[in-house]
Formats: structure tokens, sequence, C-alpha cells
């Protein structure tokens, strides 16, 4: 058990850090203790590492060592990928290795031999089409269709230039420093895929996103089915332990024959366990991802968001209405105009500023519904 709970111990940490390294600077959580946690992970602890190393290892050492950093966190590198290969291809090699002999058995009968080989052959073609697919690079040729499809909003997306590219930026998308290229309704940069998704990938991250759920609960439910098996097969299930407190001798119970067997056999339960963890923490992102989507929002997008309700909760956005009454508008001449409307806000003439005093007062233009913001993820628009 020791193997075992050392395993999930691992992943349940590895998650936790995640998503504080992902979420930590958001509006809602940097001012508590996940920022706080996020600031030190990403700040104090490199400095004091850094600080340490220097004194160590000495400046040259250390520069060779952030070339290294930066190769491997801050440029693309297939390092997660070839991770994923070999951790998918070893799951999968010990699967076939140890838990093969037991099929077919009482629980799992020949028609699995047909559709385990078809699941390790779709895992790895939607992970490579995932992967190889172009994520929406934006190019001169293809720029002005950009413009005219995204329109800017005036509150997140505004007219401007990406000075790495060149280009004016459309609506929606980013420059991503990783890919050096700007990406048409950038959603994030993937370091599973070692590339960004975007407008015209963003389906096959879903669709991998989902054959990976689905194969890792199939391999689940096959190892506790194989379990199943090596309790019958084993005779555990006609066992008799001693009861603690009465002293009698009592049926062994389903939970601690399989505990046993689990003791007996760890590769198979490895495997399993690691198969439920990733299903479940895969199924969670997907199903985060899929909501975002429907809303007609990124990832990229989402923080922006946050930004925005932020900026809203601290009485600092507004928006400026045409006046109605005359009389008012004569009153709100140009030189009855605060300094900070002056500086700032920049009212029109015609115009007054008023505070947004809630979200659902802000509209999100690139919503289409639902069924069109999934229409516009799985079946994005041409712009070739």
């Amino acid at each position: 058990m020791g193997l075992v709970l050392l395993l999930v111990t691992f992943l349940v940490v590895f998650g936790i850090v995640v998503f504080i390294l992902l979420f930590g600077e958001s509006p809602s959580l940097r001012n508590g203790i996940v920022g706080k946690i996020n600031r030190w992970l990403t700040h104090s602890a490199p400095r004091g590492l850094s600080w340490i190393l220097l004194k160590t290892l000495g400046k040259s050492n250390l520069d060779k060592m952030a070339k290294g950093w930066a190769y491997c966190c801050e440029s693309r590198n297939p390092f997660l990928q070839t991770f994923f290969i070999l951790l998918s291809a070893s799951a999968i090699s010990g699967y076939l290795y140890y838990a093969l002999p037991h099929m077919p058995g009482p629980f799992l009968n020949e028609i699995h031999y047909v559709i385990i080989p078809i699941q390790i052959i779709t895992l790895y073609v939607v992970y490579y089409v995932a992967c190889t697919a172009n994520p929406g690079h934006i190019t001169k040729d293809n720029l002005q269709k950009h413009l005219d499809y995204y329109p800017y909003d005036g509150l997140i997306f505004k007219p401007k230039t990406c000075n790495t590219c060149n280009l004016q930026k459309p609506a929606r998308s980013k420059h991503c420093p990783m890919c050096k290229v700007c990406v048409g309704r950038l959603d994030h940069h993937c370091s599973w895929l070692n590339q960004c998704v975007g407008e015209n990938n963003q389906r096959y991250f879903f669709y991998f996103l989902f054959t990976l759920v689905e194969f890792c609960a199939y391999g689940a439910y096959l190892c506790f089915q194989v379990y199943r098996g090596m309790i019958l097969e084993w005779g555990i299930d006609r066992a008799f332990v001693r009861d603690k407190v009465t002293g009698e001798q009592v049926p062994i119970t389903f939970r601690k024959a399989f505990l046993y067997v689990l003791h007996r056999d760890r590769i198979i339960g490895a495997i399993g366990i690691l198969a439920t963890v990733v299903s479940l923490v895969v199924s969670i992102f997907l199903i985060y991802q899929l909501y975002l989507a429907s809303l007609g929002i990124t990832t990229n997008e989402a923080f922006k968001w946050e930004l925005v309700e932020d900026s809203i909760d601290r009485g600092e956005l507004f928006k400026m209405i045409p006046i109605k009454d005359k009389s008012k508008q004569q009153a709100k001449s140009p030189k009855t105009l605060s300094r900070r409307n002056l500086a700032a806000s920049k009212v029109k003439e015609g115009y007054e500023e008023v505070l947004i005093k809630s979200f659902d007062e802000v509209k999100n233009i690139y919503d289409k519904g639902v069924i069109g913001n999934l229409k516009e993820v799985f079946i994005p628009p041409r712009f070739d």
C-alpha cells in the first residue's frame, strides 16, 4: 500500500500546485492564500534558489542553468510530449504484461481483445492530430479576414499592433511568446501539445481530452474487473477472517479481499489508480473548458473578464451613454468635466459618463449562445 499511497499523494500535490500556478493570479484568488502561495512559487522561491545557486555554483554555472531553464520552461520543447508518451506506453505495457494473462476471465470476455487495440490506436492518433494541427496563426494573408470576423469590443480588446509580428492584432487574438506568433482566438498555450490551442485546433484539443478521459476510465474499469476475477481465481471470496470484536470467524468482505489482491499485485493496482486519477482530473478540466466555450469565452479571455469584474467591484469602470435631456447636455459641456474625465475617459460631447454597478450591465459581444459558441469551436470559420 506504500507505493500506491505515494502515487496518489504525488498526483494530488501535483494537481494542487498546477492549480495554484494557473489560477493564483486571478483577481478572485490573488488576495487569498492561493495568491500568496502563487507569489511565493513564482517570485520568492525562484529568487531564493537563484541566490543559493549563485553562492554555491558560481555565476557561469548559474548562467548555464538559466539557459537550460529558458529552453525547458520558456520555449517550445517536446519534454511533456515525451513524458506523456512514455508514461502512457509504460502503463499500457504494464497492463498487457501483467493483466492480459488474466483475460478472458469471469468479468471480462474476448471482446476486449478487439476493444483494447482500438483504444490504444485512437488515443495516439488523436494526440498526434492535436499536436500537429495549425492552431490558427495570424499572417498577412489572413489578417483582414480575422479583422472582419472578430470586431473589437472596446473593453477587453482594442486595436493595437503586435510589436513582434508587426501586424495589427485582431480581437480575441494573442501573441504567444513561446510559439513566437499571434494566434487567432487564442485559448492558451498547452505544453502537453507543445503548441497553442486556438481557433483552428481547439476542437482537436477537446477530442484529445475526451479520448484521454474515456481511455483512462476504460483502463481503470479493466483493472478493477481483473482484480475481481483474481479474487475468484484465488478463492479469496470463500475465505474467512477473525472478527476483532467477537473473535468469531466471519466471511471476508469484498473490500478486504480487494485490498489483499492489491497488496499482492501492486502493478495492476498502481495502473488502475493512475488511470482513475487522470480520468477524474482531466474530466474536470474538460468540463471547465466546455463551460467556457459554451459561454463564448476562451481561457485567455476568462482572466480578462475577471479583471473587468474586479474593476466594477472597485467602482472604476464607466460607460458613455447619449444625453437625452438637451438642457443637461448643455450643462455637461467639456469645461465642466473633471480632470479625471478629461485625462482618462475622454467623454465626447453629447455623452455622459455613467458608473457600471453590476457585471450584468457588461455585454460579451462574442457570445453567440450555447449552440453558436460550440459550433464556432467544433466547426470553426475558415480564414485561408
